[in-house]
């Protein structure tokens, strides 16, 4: 389970510079501790690090959300703007054959 939550994670919060998955140097972490001894602060260590991978967790699922509803806003727009984008893309293509067919002009007469 662990092994498919870590590429979930990387592909979920591939925008998100701020969260980071620090649970293997954290592992190697807690297992030297416990092999000097100090076993309160390895278990206090698992514990910030369970809190720390649900805060992490509601980050993701927050961004989630963040970019479902922005999606939605997107569509909304381009549904309510059709028109208007609709005569953007007719004007801009009517401007390309302009500057096409004045190219093809200015080509013809130097040859």
């Amino acid at each position: 389970m662990k092994a498919l939550q870590k590429p979930f994670n990387w592909l979920l919060t591939f925008f998100n510079v701020g969260v980071y998955n620090l649970s293997d140097q954290i592992d190697s972490l807690v297992q030297d501790l416990l092999l000097n001894g100090l076993k309160n602060q390895a278990e206090a260590i698992i514990t910030l690090s369970q809190s720390i991978a649900h805060q992490q967790g509601i980050i993701i699922l927050l961004d989630t959300f963040k970019c479902l509803f922005m999606l939605i806003s997107l569509v909304f727009f381009f549904v309510t703007n059709q028109a208007i984008i609709k005569q953007s893309f007719q004007w801009f293509q009517s401007k390309l054959k302009q500057v096409y067919s004045f190219l093809k002009q200015q080509l013809k007469t130097k040859s």
